[in-house]
């Protein structure tokens, strides 16, 4: 998989990290000397000093054989630049980027469907708030998220010493539950990642991650 980074700043450079991690093919471009060298003193990607809506910089990237673009500069102008010359060079390339004023938020759809047909944007301060007013309406919740258009929730909840489930093998929640069970898909455990089953049980001080149906997330697990 080929992935082309516009942008070579804290948010590109820890992308760009983690998808190398993962033995993708990376190309970083960034005007700034400096952000670059950072890039490839770094991490084993491809790094180009240059403009990321210039067709002929991400011709040189390798936009055509790319399957995605991450615009994540710190300019919504160069963002969606990059995006529109890379749909007219590449239709197929799949992108995202981040804009950060709040006037594109009603205009989403817009950039999907038309030209620069950007497939997801993401706005960090929006996605602060909607964060926060998740966290808000789970009582007890450390992380919120959605999925499926927001018909099912992903709540992280901290499983205190008092709570019903702690000592709980997953195959006994229900009964304890007396209700439609929510699915434990995952359990952080100190530095420990748990993909648990059935015979496993929670101890407190577990960080559990619960996936439900939208209105059985929003009622509490005590």
């Amino acid at each position: 998989m080929k992935v082309v980074i516009v942008g070579a700043g804290e948010v590109g450079f820890h992308i760009a990290s983690r998808l190398a991690y993962e033995h993708k093919d990376v190309v970083v471009i960034d005007i700034d000397p400096e952000a670059i060298r950072r890039v490839s003193d770094n991490i084993d990607v491809q790094a180009i000093i240059g403009s990321g809506s210039s067709p002929v910089v991400l011709t040189e990237a390798g936009i055509q054989d790319a399957e995605m673009l991450l615009t994540v500069t710190n300019s919504d102008d160069t963002n969606l630049a990059a995006c529109l010359v890379a749909d007219t060079l590449s239709s197929s390339v799949k992108k995202l980027a981040r804009l950060r004023d709040a006037d594109y938020e009603d205009y989403h759809n817009t950039f999907r469907d038309g030209p620069p047909h950007i497939e997801t944007i993401i706005n960090p301060e929006v996605e602060v708030v909607k964060t926060i007013d998740g966290l808000m309406s789970v009582p007890g919740a450390v992380d919120v998220g959605e999925f499926a258009d927001g018909r099912v929730k992903f709540i992280g909840i901290n499983l205190d010493r008092d709570s019903k489930l702690a000592g709980a093998r997953l195959s006994d929640i229900p009964a304890k539950i007396g209700r439609q069970s929510p699915l434990i898909a995952a359990v952080v455990r100190g530095e420990e990642l748990i993909i648990p089953r059935g015979k496993d049980k929670l101890i407190a001080g577990d960080l559990i991650y619960m996936a439900a149906p939208k209105n059985l997330c929003n009622e509490e697990v005590s």
